[in-house]
């Protein structure tokens, strides 16, 4: 993945505005062009970058079990190291460009948590990538994108 800093002029009088960029990430290509912008952000204004993970236990334990007593514990097993290698290798991207990095693995409603760690980092702005996925009222971005938009307090910048 090339990161892109041309697009983004540096300059040394700009206001900070994206000196702590927090991207959630799924290791997808929508994810990997949201860790790319971030990660020239981060670079052209001086910044850091927080990548999180979120394993949506609730989606993942409601559409394997479908109503019986079907045990998920190894399919979160298994979910997890997958995990823990987007934010390895995203992490290290980070490290080559010489952004500052730091990434967390986290459960429960991926867009509760997301802000929930966005406000206790201290992020000033939310880079997410979409997939798009269609919603019958929003057909453009995908459902957690689009809730993510509506309940942000921070600037969202949404890539594909």
């Amino acid at each position: 993945m090339d990161v892109k800093v041309d697009a983004v002029p540096r300059r040394p009088d700009a206001r900070v505005i994206f000196e702590r960029i927090l991207v959630p990430t799924d290791g997808s290509s929508a994810a990997r062009a949201a860790e790319s912008i971030a990660i020239g952000l981060a670079l052209a204004f001086h910044g850091r970058v927080r990548f999180v993970v979120v394993i949506d236990t609730a989606r993942i334990v409601s559409e394997l079990t479908m109503g019986t007593d079907r045990d998920v514990t190894a399919e979160l097993t298994r979910l997890k190291p997958v995990a823990q290698q987007v934010l390895d290798d995203v992490t290290r991207l980070a490290a080559e460009a010489g952004v500052p990095a730091e990434a967390d693995l986290l459960d429960g409603d991926v867009v509760d948590r997301v802000l929930e760690d966005a406000a206790a980092w201290h992020a000033d702005a939310i880079v997410i990538g979409t997939h798009a996925r269609s919603h019958s009222f929003f057909p453009t971005l995908g459902s957690k994108t689009h809730e993510l938009l509506r309940r942000s307090t921070l600037p969202v910048l949404v890539c594909r």
